[in-house]
């Protein structure tokens, strides 16, 4: 549940919501910005369908957190008391290092996320760690292991898997390769194999997988490559979109065995676009594989979304 929408449907059939969420400074203290100040907006959820999501999304403070032990310890206590005084149950760190911090980072992500979870859990409070469904493919500065032991759920981002800023293709391609138009695709890395991949090292019990419910839109030159970096769009834009025939959609397919839908136009300066997306459909079918490896713990991004 991001900070900026406008609340929650009482018909919303979910389990437990993520409030995403707040902000630590360098410092380590919490940061009095939007996410902390529209924390109201989960006030209503009972204390058993609630955890807080720690933002770590600027890689400066990042870094500098992960190495100073007087600012975590600051992070410590304020968090204890955040998710105290707002009755939460538990703390999901999202911690987002990029490439250019990866070199030397495993092991004090592994003793960061020791040391926070450690802390939460005195409070009889549960502690989790979201993780890129990359790890393995783009080698990220993991010791999933270890994290897995400390964390009592290690959330596996199944999207994003191609970025904005490159080709075009699936959220999360299912399975490595797919056929369509008469092509041969190889997306190098799939679903599948994030989910080999994780279950090697982590008990099943403790893994959670999130699909996003949304796509990128990109703009293509007459070379067939990205002319800018892609536009993201919710899941609901782009059904609207489909609904109201602002596409003139020249292909829309499902194909194969990414399981994602993909859908190709021409716009209004006769550019050519290429959108691929999660839905309901393309989550079904994962979720179902992820049951069949007796994995039933699965979360959507994000609310308001789809």
């Amino acid at each position: 549940m991001p900070y900026w929408v406008s609340g929650i449907d009482d018909a919303t059939p979910y389990y437990s919501y993520y409030y995403f969420g707040i902000v630590p400074t360098k410092e380590g203290k919490i940061e009095d910005e939007v996410g902390y100040q529209k924390m109201n907006l989960v006030a209503t959820i009972p204390e058993k369908q609630k955890k807080m999501v720690l933002r770590m999304l600027d890689s400066t403070v990042t870094e500098i957190l992960l190495q100073d032990k007087t600012a975590q310890k600051t992070l410590v206590s304020e968090m204890r008391n955040v998710l105290s005084k707002n009755a939460f149950s538990g703390l999901i760190l999202d911690i987002e290092v990029p490439f250019t911090l990866k070199a030397d980072k495993k092991g004090q992500i592994t003793n960061f996320v020791q040391l926070i979870c450690t802390a939460v859990k005195l409070d009889y409070k549960t502690c989790g760690i979201l993780i890129y469904g990359d790890f393995s493919f783009r080698n990220r500065p993991y010791d999933l292991k270890a994290l897995g032991d400390a964390a009592d759920t290690v959330l596996l981002m199944a999207y994003d898997f191609h970025k904005p800023e490159g080709e075009p293709g699936p959220n999360f391609p299912f399975a490595r390769q797919s056929l369509g138009e008469g092509e041969s695709f190889d997306y190098g890395y799939d679903f599948k194999q994030m989910i080999s991949d994780v279950v090697s090292v982590i008990p099943k019990d403790k893994i959670e997988v999130v699909f996003g419910m949304y796509g990128y839109d990109w703009t293509m030159n007459e070379q067939g490559t990205p002319l800018k970096a892609a536009k993201a769009l919710t899941l609901k834009e782009i059904q609207a979109q489909i609904s109201n025939h602002k596409f003139q959609i020249t292909n829309q397919s499902q194909i194969s065995n990414s399981k994602e839908k993909n859908i190709q136009y021409v716009d209004e300066e006769g550019r050519k676009h290429i959108i691929w997306y999660e839905d309901e459909e393309s989550a079904a079918v994962k979720t179902k594989y992820l049951q069949s490896q007796g994995i039933w713990q699965t979360s959507f991004w994000a609310l308001s979304y789809f």
